[in-house]
């Protein structure tokens, strides 16, 4: 009897689940048939679609309500490798008049007819299909800034096939799923890390009676100042010189923390034991979300073995001290500290300081500059020991080759058949190191390495890549397809070679003038010249009508040829660290302009800056500058801007008309007071305070009208 239950069973669920093919005549005709087809998609509601691009989706944006794909590529690259299950149709239930909302047949069809035009095997039996409605929709402006499109989720070759081997014996095997990790920085991990903090048995009850009742961001100041104290007080004991009660709550102290901070696997514990020969190492940890119990378990697995235990310090990094991402430099991030590995009492500290400290707001990690930090404070450690996260990506891979020592990276979050993050696999062999896994030891992973941070090729069969996408691109790049041009940085290279040159960098090659052969290259849209010693642009730039990133960074530029002005497709503008002393003439002709990164030059006025009506992006940081127009409020799609190191004194009333502003740093300028109504930012987040001349009344007034922004004061 087991064998025709087992196949009723199967027959019954395929019956649930599979649906027949969409008739594209139907798809044709909305007007008759879109009520028919609308049902057959499971309709989902959720608040907000999160676009987390991570292993098994690729996103597709249409936009508000278009049907076309702004870059069908991403799918259509590695559609032959991947095995889709299903489809979510996203957009909007928007907009909804007297509590009724219509439906837009026709738009939806239209998604599905231009899916299937993409890849006529999506239409199949087989694939779910969903449309997924988002309703926090409350404005035109705010329904704009969602994502809209279509999201095809699949599985890798290596897991179709685990999932067709395990359907042999059973019925409903759920597949494995990866994501990318998730953003961090959000407010609610910030006001979990304080509440634990205050929970633990490192906050006396007398702090906590201080803190009652108190604004979030004077807690965290209380508490923060507090756990540096008890750090500051903390002394190098050896730990068999400590007794026996205090390896007791030392031990409990960590094994609370552990049952906190949730992790997937023993992978820490798993790697030390198989590994005893590491005497003399130096640990870096990455300290951001899923990662806290990761680092618990290195520093358990120490107090369990520290008889024999080869860890000599600890260090932990959290991607910045809750820098925005304007402040963000590859190199000089920060937000790391460290500790000698028999200083426990320091590092449970740490675990909560470096926690509360943290929330960088971003995916990618600062996991190269920690290493190189750590290994300048023990130069004479003989393994570096990396508790990676799988799922992010690292901020500063170009730095790699500078680290000197082997890396061990323990992959934390690793499943076998979906793969390692290429960006920890560029690591390891960079380094000479290794990659760690659960039940694995991957030592001198062959694979080549290509560009910084790619990987040429991979003929490792112990192990797979992911898919996983680390590597930044602009927004030409989304709209043409960042895979067609490679970047030349090799100036003769590409003089032979100037009819396919779109993108050229010469960073940090001693130029002293501006090569003229650049001129030549007429299709050229991303330039790089930074780290050189550039006294000007030549005129001639005009002709580089095509370009649309630049970045002249870190050179001794005093002015900027009048011809710029014509370059009026730009969207990326990097002129940080020269000599610049007014922009105003230029800013009428940047359109298009997203991000603009005029830090560290020495700019008095920034007249005329309100033009800039797409930037979403602007750091005016350590400049000179004394007043900000009237006229600021006009950047209505600004989301950061960073005008700290400057001469403000006051700052206009219309500053509060940047609807859409989530981070605003003004540290170290010479405000007293800032505008009325503050509160109008309604989307911001962050608030950087720092430096300025305050009043304790003044202070408590811009808590009160921001309770939910984390303020620096």
């Amino acid at each position: 009897m087991r064998f025709p239950l087992f196949v009723i069973i199967c027959l019954s669920m395929h019956t649930l689940y599979a649906q027949e093919k969409f008739d594209l005549n139907e798809l044709k005709n909305p007007k008759k048939f879109g009520p028919q087809i609308a049902n057959r998609l499971k309709e989902k509601r959720v608040y907000e679609y999160k676009v987390t691009p991570g292993k098994h989706a690729i996103f597709l944006p249409n936009g508000l309500r278009s049907s076309s794909f702004l870059d069908p590529n991403v799918y259509t690259r590695v559609k032959d490798s991947i095995f889709p299950y299903r489809v979510d149709i996203v957009y909007s239930r928007y907009p909804v008049i007297d509590t009724v909302y219509k439906e837009f047949y026709g738009l939806l069809c239209n998604r599905l007819i231009r899916t299937f035009e993409l890849d006529p095997d999506l239409n199949d039996e087989e694939i779910a299909f969903n449309k997924v409605l988002q309703t926090h929709c409350e404005s035109d402006d705010q329904v704009n800034t969602l994502f809209h499109g279509v999201v095809i989720w699949y599985r890798t070759p290596a897991e179709e096939e685990a999932l067709s081997k395990s359907k042999q014996d059973s019925v409903g095997f759920p597949p494995k799923v990866q994501n990318e990790k998730e953003v961090q920085g959000s407010f609610k991990e910030y006001i979990k890390a304080i509440e634990e903090a205050k929970a633990s048995e490192l906050i006396s009850d007398s702090i906590k009676h201080v803190i009652a009742g108190r604004p979030i961001d004077v807690q965290k100041t209380i508490i923060a100042k507090h756990l540096e104290q008890e750090i500051a007080k903390s002394k190098p004991i050896p730990l068999k010189e400590r007794t026996p009660q205090e390896m007791f709550m030392f031990k409990r102290q960590v094994t609370e923390f552990l049952k906190n901070n949730p992790f997937s696997d023993s992978v820490v514990w798993r790697v030390m034991n198989r590994h005893p020969e590491w005497s003399n190492a130096i640990v870096v940890n990455d300290w951001t979300g899923s990662m806290y119990g990761y680092g618990a378990q290195i520093v358990h697995w120490h107090l369990l073995n520290y008889k024999h235990s080869g860890l000599r310090q600890i260090t932990l990094f959290n991607d910045g001290d809750r820098k925005t991402q304007l402040e963000k430099v590859i190199g000089e991030t920060g937000g790391i500290y460290s500790a000698e590995a028999s200083e426990i009492p320091k590092i449970i500290n740490l675990f909560n300081l470096v926690r509360m400290n943290g929330n960088g707001g971003d995916r990618p990690e600062n996991d190269v500059e920690a290493i190189l930090a750590a290994i300048k404070e023990k130069p004479d450690a003989t393994e570096v020991i990396l508790v990676a996260d799988n799922y992010a990506c690292i901020r500063d891979i170009e730095m790699a080759e500078r680290i000197t020592k082997p890396v061990k990276v323990l992959v934390c979050g690793y499943i076998p058949e979906i793969g390692i993050n290429p960006h920890l696999v560029y690591l390891a062999k960079a380094t000479k190191g290794g990659l760690y896994t659960l039940e694995e030891d991957i030592e001198n992973p062959k694979v080549e390495l290509g560009n910084k941070g790619e990987l040429a090729s991979h003929n490792d069969r112990r192990f797979l890549v992911s898919p996983m996408n680390c590597t930044p691109y602009s927004g030409y790049e989304v709209k043409f397809g960042k895979d067609v041009f490679k970047t030349y940085t090799n100036l003769d290279t590409a003089n032979m070679e100037r009819v396919k040159v779109r993108k050229l960098a010469l960073n940090e090659q001693g130029l002293k003038e501006f090569p003229k052969q650049i001129i030549k290259m007429k299709l050229l849209y991303e330039l790089h010249l930074s780290h050189n010693q550039l006294k000007a642009i030549p005129a001639s730039i005009k002709k580089l009508e095509n370009l649309k990133d630049i970045d002249f960074s870190k050179n001794e530029l005093k002015t900027l040829p009048r011809t710029m002005e014509q370059l009026k497709g730009l969207e990326n503008v990097n002129l940080s660290h020269n000599q610049l002393e007014n922009l105003s003439n230029f800013f009428p002709s940047m359109y298009y302009v997203k991000y603009l990164n005029a830090s560290h030059n020495q700019l008095t006025q920034i007249s005329q800056i309100n033009e800039l009506k797409t930037a979403k992006i602007i750091d005016l940081s350590d400049n000179q500058i004394e007043e900000i127009p009237i006229e600021i409020h006009q950047l209505k799609s600004l989301k950061m801007l960073d005008l700290s190191n400057n001469q403000l004194k006051a700052l206009p009333k219309t500053l509060t008309g940047l609807n859409k502003l989530e981070e605003l740093n003004l540290e170290n300028n010479q405000l007293g007071s800032l505008p009325p109504y503050i509160y109008r930012l309604r989307k911001l987040k962050v608030l950087n305070l720092t430096g300025n001349p305050l009043s304790e009344k003044e202070k408590d007034r811009i808590r009160k009208e921001l309770p939910l922004v984390v303020i620096s004061f």
